[in-house]
Formats: C-alpha cells, structure tokens, sequence
C-alpha cells in the first residue's frame, strides 16, 4: 500500500515540474541567457512532453493500483 501511494506522489509531482517546466518555457526567452542554458533549455523542449506522460501513467498506475488493492 505504501509503495502504491510513493508511486502515485512521485507522478503527481512529475506532473507538477513537467507543467512548471511548460510555464518557464514559454517566458524564458533562448536569447537572453547563457549559451550552457540554452543547451538545457533545448532539452528540456524535447523531452517535455514524454516526462508529462510518462508522469501520468505513473500517476494513473499509482492511483489504480491503490483502489484495486
């Protein structure tokens, strides 16, 4: 039970950072920072969206795994 509820938190906030990530992304203009950062933030644009998923299933595993059991 505690390992289902560990599972189920750790995607609620992979969810949270992937939307702040979402957020930052989108203020943070490329231009205006250091070019170590434009590398991260070039990174952080292409794996985004498979951290929200992979995120919501662990999630969604976490959550259905405490009402089957």
């Amino acid at each position: 039970m505690e390992f289902a509820e560990s599972v189920a938190w750790f995607g609620a906030l992979g969810l949270v950072l992937a939307g702040l990530n979402v957020i930052a992304l989108k203020v943070v203009q490329p231009d205006d920072v250091p070019g170590y950062v434009r590398v991260r933030i070039r990174w952080w644009m292409a794996h985004n969206p498979a951290l929200m998923v992979g995120s919501a299933v662990l999630g969604a595993a976490g959550l259905a795994w405490l009402i089957l059991i």
